[in-house]
């Protein structure tokens, strides 16, 4: 992530804006806890990262390191969920056509001149 120092700092932010008081005593504190953050979580992917933030902000107390392991973990295993299943059903459908189209216009002619027949009165 290109720099992880903003990400940290929205991040407390959005945890404080969430009601959530941080255990940090003052300045040298909050730059502590920054330094281990981007340590430990700054070459996450950004989109994963905010993810995590807003799933954390939800929860009752202040995220320690060990929720946002388990967020972290929770979400990587989600996507990549997601990306196996987006590649079978790839694989599932070799075909990128199985529309018919000449198939389909006779069908909805057919249904089209059904309806007309019964629902228009005949006058003879």
């Amino acid at each position: 992530m290109e720099r992880p120092y903003i990400f940290m700092q929205r991040a407390l932010l959005t945890f404080k804006a969430a009601g959530l008081h941080p255990p940090l005593s003052g300045f040298a504190e909050e730059d502590f806890w920054l330094r281990l953050w981007v340590e430990r979580y700054g070459a996450l992917e950004p989109q994963l990262f905010n993810c995590c933030v807003k799933r954390l902000a939800g929860e009752r107390y202040f995220p320690r390191l060990h929720d946002m392991d388990a967020a972290v973990l929770d979400e990587q295993k989600k996507r990549q969920q997601a990306r196996r299943r987006t590649q079978e059903r790839q694989a599932d459908c070799p075909e990128p056509d199985l529309f018919d189209l000449a198939n389909s216009q006779r069908r909805v002619r057919e249904i089209i001149e059904h309806l007309q027949n019964r629902l228009l009165p005949v006058y003879k």
